[in-house]
Parts: C-alpha cells; structure tokens; sequence
C-alpha cells in the first residue's frame, strides 16, 4: 500500500510541482530611461539575465548595495549593479535574494 502512495506521490509531484526551467526563471524588474519595467529573470550558473537584455554577472560588475525601496512593488529590493560604464537597478522580491547570492556576490 505504501508503495502505491509513493508512485501517486511522484506523479503528483511530477504534475504540479515546479519544473527545472521554473525554477531557472523568476522576476524583476530594472530601472531604464526613468522608469521602473518589469522583466523575466533567467537564473544562470554564473549569471542573471534581465528580459534576454542585460546582463547580472560577477565578470560584468559588482552589487554595491542593496536597499529596501517600495517603488516598484511592497516587498522589493533595489540591487545597485555597477558595471564599468554604468549602474543598473535591479528590484527583486525579497524571497528572490537567496537565488541572487547563489549567482552574485552581494555586499555583507
């Protein structure tokens, strides 16, 4: 009998739960042209990609600081992202910033 709710288990599991690419994608949003836009997130190995656009990557620039900000959305965080001939703001949901650290290296 268990063994039947094991394999009712894993098809469940395999139906409604998250897939890898959902788990690769989430979003954000970055500030261009005096506007907040909102964006997918593709989460990468050593990078993050804004709307297949801009680039998040150790080797592209650093994060030099984060700050709570309620514009764009309650509950966001503004990743200030300075690459060498600009900085980009990234927003981000809170629950988001364990998946950037794993990317990113974020200011302590």
């Amino acid at each position: 009998m268990s063994a039947l709710f094991e394999i009712f288990g894993a098809v469940l599991g395999e139906t409604f739960g998250q897939t890898e690419e959902d788990r690769s994608r989430g979003d954000g949003d970055v500030f261009i042209d005096g506007e907040w836009q909102e964006g997918e997130l593709f989460f990468g190995p050593t990078k993050i990609i804004w709307d297949e656009r801009i680039i998040f990557s150790d080797a592209e620039g650093r994060v030099e600081q984060i700050v709570d900000q309620d514009p764009p959305h309650p509950s966001f965080v503004v990743l200030r992202f300075r690459r060498p001939h600009d900085v980009v703001q990234l927003a981000v949901h809170r629950r988001e910033l364990k998946r950037v650290g794993a990317v990113l290296t974020l200011p302590l």
